[in-house]
């Protein structure tokens, strides 16, 4: 019997230009989606890493003016596109009725001193760039200001529901606010704009 014997012919033709064409879309893809997932990561990171030292800078520069302000009886208003902290005088004694009277004046507050301090030594005060009345709010707005190269700073303080004080007497006449509440409020983002943050701090005084 014969037998049948099949030959296979190798091929050695290459790849078909269509092939070769397909198999760049496929890995155009691939490397698409990689190079967006990589990118992607790298960007949550850094945004992780802004959105920490946003917190912390916002943490930071609350505390500070928290620690200078604790204690104020009054805030005067009067100045300029300033704010400055005042506190109640002290009882003096009357040598005609030989009773303490506590005048209606404010001395200047200061944290480092407590109320071991002089009348004509400067208040804890803030300046500001811009003021307004907001209905029954006074609103105090810092321009934007840069912290570093990737973070801006806007500080605003509101004074809501104010009740207000002429003193026309004592060493520091003027307009004070006696009671309401202080809102501090800092808005802080990245440069790029992607990251921000908003903290508020409340005061009641």
């Amino acid at each position: 019997m014969r037998r049948l014997i099949k030959v296979f012919h190798r091929q050695t033709d290459g790849f078909s230009l269509v092939e070769l064409l397909v198999s760049i879309v496929v890995a155009s893809i691939f490397s698409a989606v990689i190079l967006t997932v990589f990118i992607s990561g790298t960007k949550s990171f850094q945004a992780t890493g802004i959105i920490t030292e946003i917190r912390s800078e916002a943490d930071t520069s609350i505390s500070q003016i928290l620690n200078e302000i604790t204690g104020f009886d009054a805030i005067r208003v009067d100045e300029d596109k300033k704010i400055s902290f005042y506190e109640k005088s002290l009882p003096r004694l009357n040598l005609s009725t030989g009773l303490l009277e506590r005048s209606t004046s404010f001395i200047p507050f200061r944290t480092i001193n407590g109320r071991d301090v002089e009348s004509n030594t400067e208040a804890a005060h803030f300046a500001f760039d811009i003021t307004k009345q907001d209905n029954s709010n006074l609103v105090y707005e810092k321009n934007i200001e840069s912290i570093n190269d990737q973070i801006t700073l806007k500080k605003t303080f509101t004074i809501s529901n104010p009740e207000y004080v002429e003193v026309t007497d004592g060493l520091n006449p003027g307009t004070y606010v006696v009671h309401g509440i202080l809102i501090i409020t800092f808005d802080i983002q990245s440069n790029d704009k992607e990251e921000q943050q908003t903290l508020t701090s409340t005061v009641g005084f």
